[in-house]
């Protein structure tokens, strides 16, 4: 179960945060639809990982949380 006010989402809140001031990196990660809202909305310049199989507005995707760790590691 999820509760959540009407017309707040994801995808509203990221572009508000992204819209209030320029960063050089942005990157999104999510496992669940709820993440696609923030997908559509984040700028073309974001990264965007869907973590898991099926369809997504996400950039890329991996298949589990360990490789999203891995790859954190690696940025880091």
């Amino acid at each position: 179960v999820e509760v959540r006010s009407a017309g707040i989402d994801k995808g509203s809140t990221g572009s508000f945060i992204t819209m209030r001031r320029p960063y050089g990196f942005v990157l999104a990660v999510g496992d669940d639809w709820t993440d696609e809202d923030l997908f559509r909305a984040l700028p073309e310049s974001a990264y965007s990982i869907k973590v898991g199989l099926g369809n997504s507005h996400a950039r890329y995707t991996l298949r589990t949380c360990v490789q999203v760790r891995e790859l954190l590691k690696e940025m880091t």
